[in-house]
């Protein structure tokens, strides 16, 4: 990597994400999947990062893939071969069969990284501290057989949670097996197929959109998407949905709330998705977490001020 020089001020941050954060030990197999749409400057200070920790680093490039789709085999290969991988990439791994399907492996995502967030915001939370705060709403969700969000741009939205178990996000992958993004903090679950209906109206940030400067409107009925609505940040998700080829990535599929009060909107869905107080959905895949909606895509959409009701009793969301 002597091409690309180490810039210091993306240290810090670096080095929290490999030693706070993955928990890398001495002498364990550590690989960088990036793409080509990613900054050098973060690769390379993940991977001294990596050194400094004791750890074996290397790195791969691909062209990039859309959220949730499957990586080439190469990848796959090499991240079943690691102890901890680090995802840099355009589009989530996180909800992909290369991921899921690797028992031990140590993971985080940090999808769209940009060298600003090894700078400032969420990579600097007290993490093992929040962690609590991601277990306690995922128990809330778990427990709760219905579910409504609304929020003051617009979003009302029921769901069915009935014998869906909800997920707790940390930042932090310390035991085998244990996969999060990071500075991502929240708690998500799949609603029952079928049950969502209402509209969601997203105001601060979406996958393949970034930050918005026009809302999206979300139309939800019996659990898919019948209308996106909303300038060229709607334009860009449908388009995405569209060439996707496959019906079912207008299916509702997540229901969830961040919790990371260092966060920064900013359009790096994997810390925007994790911001204290918003709330987010997903389109797409969610089979990996209790759903049954099997797709090749998983988009996020993140909204401001969330209020959240379970059955029937208004909840506090951090706690």
């Amino acid at each position: 990597m002597s091409d690309f020089p180490i810039d210091g001020t993306l240290m810090p941050g670096a080095r929290r994400i490999v030693s706070v954060c993955a928990g890398v030990q001495p002498g364990e197999q550590v690989v960088i999947i990036s793409d080509t749409n990613r900054p050098r400057s973060v690769i390379t200070a993940l991977l001294e990062a990596v050194t400094e920790a004791g750890g074996i680093g290397s790195a791969i490039i691909t062209k990039p893939v859309p959220s949730g789709a499957e990586p080439p085999d190469a990848v796959r290969a090499a991240i079943h071969a690691s102890d901890v991988t680090l995802a840099v990439t355009s589009g989530a791994l996180y909800h992909t069969r290369a991921v899921q399907d690797a028992g031990d492996l140590r993971f985080l995502g940090l999808t769209a990284f940009i060298p600003e967030v090894l700078r400032e915001g969420g990579v600097f939370a007290d993490f093992p501290a929040l962690a609590p705060r991601a277990y306690r709403l995922a128990e809330l969700l778990s427990r709760a057989r219905t579910a409504r969000v609304t929020a003051p741009g617009g979003t009302d939205l029921t769901v069915d949670l009935t014998g869906r178990d909800a997920v707790p996000i940390t930042a932090l992958a310390h035991e085998r097996g244990e996969k999060n993004g990071c500075p991502d903090i929240e708690a998500f679950i799949a609603p029952i197929e079928s049950s969502a209906n209402g509209v969601v109206l997203v105001d601060a940030s979406a996958s393949v959109a970034g930050v918005l400067s026009e809302p999206i409107r979300i139309t939800v009925e019996n659990g898919r998407a019948v209308s996106i609505e909303g300038g060229a940040g709607a334009d860009a998700v449908r388009a995405a949905l569209e060439a996707a080829g496959f019906d079912s990535v207008y299916q509702l599929a997540e229901f969830a709330f961040g919790l990371n009060p260092n966060g920064i909107i900013r359009g790096v869905i994997v810390e925007d998705e994790g911001v204290a107080g918003t709330g987010h959905i997903a389109l797409g895949s969610n089979i990996h977490f209790g759903g049954a909606n099997d797709a090749p895509l998983h988009l996020d959409f993140v909204y401001r001020e969330p209020t959240l009701w379970l059955d029937g009793e208004q909840v506090e969301i951090v706690g």
